[in-house]
């Protein structure tokens, strides 16, 4: 894990995965470790939990790096991916995957400011240095599957994943065939942070499918979205046909 460890080169390149300490981050870079990729994780107040999971990594025999960046600062944002390139020369492959999501209404500017910068902002500025530096490879952006609602007790999160989703298809015209980009919006799959109150149980009854998802129905999402090289400009809602209700 240190800067002076030699990388090991695995065989299918490395993945710079963001907010990969935890969570569904956490569980998508374990996913990609075991199938061969290198990953540069991503963190930026969980240190502790991003070095436990760097442990997990190794195991699955890839070499795995910690970048530490708050991504509400934009010339941290800058930096991290040249970062990530000088010790991965392999990368070619981007998840953006950290976010904030905490209730905001329409006209609370500030919670709105916070979370354009974490939830679109830097994603947007990643991928564009992706495609300017590594020049091919692949982006799969994590959205969400109430972006195509407008519940506007989440006005300023939803605002952003919309505005994400939409730079999914163009970044895919933009930067096509050389760069395949694509996009998963998980529904109910992990509890609510911040001490929301977690209903997703109340909730599963009204969709199609009636039950919760987990992090591995994430994982299998990209793993397809990686596999399949005739597919880019997409957004997969993986979420028990919620977004059909």
């Amino acid at each position: 894990m240190g800067a002076n460890r030699k990388p090991l080169i695995a065989k299918k390149g490395t993945a710079l995965v963001t907010g990969a300490a935890k969570r569904l981050g956490k569980a998508i870079a374990l996913n990609l470790a075991f199938k061969g990729y290198n990953i540069a994780l991503h963190y930026h107040q969980s240190k502790a939990e991003a070095i436990k999971t760097a442990h997990e990594i190794h195991k699955a025999g890839v070499h795995c790096e910690l970048f530490p960046c708050d991504l509400s600062d934009e010339n941290s944002i800058k930096q991290l991916l040249p970062k990530v390139f000088k010790a991965f020369p392999d990368l070619n492959l981007l998840v953006n995957s950290a976010s904030i999501f905490t209730p905001s209404a329409l006209g609370d500017l500030g919670s709105f400011s916070r979370h354009w910068a974490v939830n679109f902002n830097a994603p947007y500025i990643l991928s564009c240095l992706f495609a300017e530096v590594c020049k091919k490879g692949q982006i799969i952006n994590l959205i969400d599957t109430n972006a195509v609602k407008y519940k506007t007790k989440y006005a300023g999160y939803l605002l952003a994943k919309k505005s994400l989703e939409e730079f999914t298809k163009m970044a895919a015209v933009a930067w096509g065939p050389r760069i395949r980009v694509n996009g998963v919006s998980p529904g109910m799959i992990l509890p609510p942070v911040n001490n929301q109150p977690d209903d997703r149980s109340q909730r599963a009854h009204k969709i199609p499918l009636q039950r919760v998802g987990a992090p591995k129905h994430i994982a299998q999402t990209i793993g397809f979205l990686l596999e399949n090289d005739y597919v880019t400009g997409q957004v997969i809602a993986v979420d028990g046909g919620e977004q059909l209700v």
